[in-house]
């Protein structure tokens, strides 16, 4: 089928890390905002990394990136190394590396201020801490001068994130949503399209995971990658946790945006968003569709637990950014403010 125009061609043609560096807020902001609050805001773009987050970013990559970017991004190693001594030998390489080819050259009060910063063995002697750091780490920050600037993945973490993306490219329930794209299919599968816009007086940014495109019947399918740390079937309890309902609605805000804003794409018509989910474990996926994708407002949860609207939240944190007042919304800086905490019994 002859395609008169890709969706990619609406979309901004940048790179993730330019991306990565725009100032429109973005579902993370929001869902992190969401969870620290006003007393949070300094720490609101901390970068964080966990093991968690390093295995969904190999699926993520082996399956939307390709073999050349997930080359030029990892560099797969034997080793075992435990998170909080990873953490302390990336610390060290980052401060030290440039003068110091080895651990073993790191002088003690070094690594023992290391070990003092992340709360390691704080019982142990100092010298057996700074010890059994040296000789725990020692591979490891050989290995991080041999990746030159890669990520370093060790082979057991390699391995799981090929299993997850081998499940997903061969479930009945996943494998055609990652399917290869075919000349004269009418469907095409789009990966990591990264889209802005101005609503409602505040810029919003989103980079999809998947958006597939029925150019026939004018279908667009918004989707997600998840690799959860709970069963696939359990990803309701993540769902709420993780704040996804605030990505799922903003994302298709965004996208629908965008669509609207294009001659040939304005009558396409923009599906519920979709979590595709995949667990290390029991290596089951599973496709999750969120029926309230399109509503706009306040949401319920089954414990009665309200749920703001994305754009509610996007529009006190911009302020917030924006003006950086001293004391949160709400709260009187110059005169009384009335404790409203408790009520009598029987008041509603």
């Amino acid at each position: 089928m002859l395609i008169s125009k890709e969706l990619s061609d609406i979309a901004l043609n940048i790179t993730e890390p330019e991306y990565r560096q725009m100032p429109e807020l973005s579902y993370s902001t929001l869902s992190t905002y969401e969870r620290v609050g006003f007393n949070g805001l300094d720490h609101l773009f901390d970068k964080l990394e966990t093991p968690s987050l390093l295995l969904g970013s190999l699926v993520d990559t082996a399956i939307t990136g390709g073999q050349e970017e997930f080359d030029s991004l990892y560099f797969i190693a034997d080793f075992s190394l435990g998170e909080k001594e990873q953490r302390i030998a990336d610390y060290l390489f980052n401060q030290f590396s440039t003068n110091y080819n080895s651990l073993e050259d790191l002088p003690s009060t070094y690594i023992l201020d290391a070990a003092n910063t992340f709360e390691f063995q704080k019982n142990w002697k100092d010298e057996t801490r700074v010890r059994v750091l040296t000789e725990r780490c020692s591979h490891y920050y050989q290995l991080k001068y041999a990746a030159a600037g890669k990520t370093v993945v060790d082979t057991d973490t390699y391995n799981a994130a090929m299993n997850m993306v081998r499940a997903l490219k061969e479930s009945p329930a996943t494998s055609g949503y990652f399917a290869d794209n075919q000349e004269d299919s009418p469907i095409r599968r789009y990966y990591q399209l990264k889209f802005r816009a101005d609503l409602e007086g505040v810029g919003y940014r989103g980079m999809m995971d998947l958006i597939i495109v029925d150019y026939f019947n004018k279908i667009i399918y918004p989707c997600d990658l998840k690799t959860a740390g709970i069963p696939e079937w359990d990803f309701e309890d993540n769902f709420l946790k993780f704040h996804y309902y605030h990505q799922a609605r903003l994302y298709w805000r965004l996208l629908r945006y965008n669509l609207d804003q294009d001659d040939y794409f304005k009558d396409f018509e923009l599906k519920n968003f979709k979590f595709i989910v995949v667990n290390r474990f029991h290596l089951t996926p599973l496709v999750w569709e969120f029926p309230l994708t399109k509503e706009y407002g306040t949401l319920v949860t089954e414990n009665g637990e309200e749920i703001r609207d994305p754009f509610e939240i996007g529009k006190e944190l911009r302020y917030y950014l924006d003006i950086k007042p001293m004391v949160p919304k709400g709260i009187n800086r110059d005169g009384i403010n009335t404790i409203k905490c408790l009520r009598k019994k029987g008041e509603e």
